[in-house]
């Protein structure tokens, strides 16, 4: 048993090293407080697309991470995906205000966009590959997006 437990811990233990969810702060304006939590995979491709995937009601950035496919995806394409996350108890998306509706009105809409132009930026994505994402309440924060 000794000789057996020897020749186990002798052997080198592979683990898998995998990219985190990450939050990140001051990505911009953000008078409306959403909160940006990013996905970059270990090996991103060259002029990677950015793809923001948005929670439901009741969703957070984290759970819409750990309950869809799109980082997975991330590890197997390269892309970099945001989770953004609302600010309001019940954290649906404000998908209704003035500011919301009005390009850079300073809304939830406004906030994402600075998080889109932040990754572009720092990961030097390619502006013509942003895709938008979404559950729900989610799903209605993309119409507000800017085009």
């Amino acid at each position: 048993v000794l000789a057996l437990v020897g020749a186990i811990s002798a052997s080198p233990v592979e683990i898998e090293k995998r990219a985190a969810l990450q939050q990140v702060t001051g990505f911009g304006s953000n008078p409306s407080n959403t909160k940006m939590f990013i996905y970059v995979p270990d090996k991103l491709a060259a002029k990677p697309a950015v793809v923001v995937a948005i929670h439901h009601c009741q969703g957070t950035g984290r759970s819409y991470f750990q309950s869809t496919p799109y980082a997975r995806l991330a590890d197997q394409k390269g892309f970099v995906v945001i989770y953004p996350e609302s600010p309001y108890q019940g954290t649906c998306w404000d998908v209704s205000s003035k500011s919301t509706l009005t390009h850079n009105g300073g809304g939830n809409s406004n906030s994402i966009a600075k998080m889109v132009t932040y990754a572009l930026n720092k990961y030097k994505g390619d502006p013509k590959k942003v895709f938008v994402t979404g559950s729900s309440s989610g799903a209605m924060m993309t119409v507000c997006l800017p085009r």
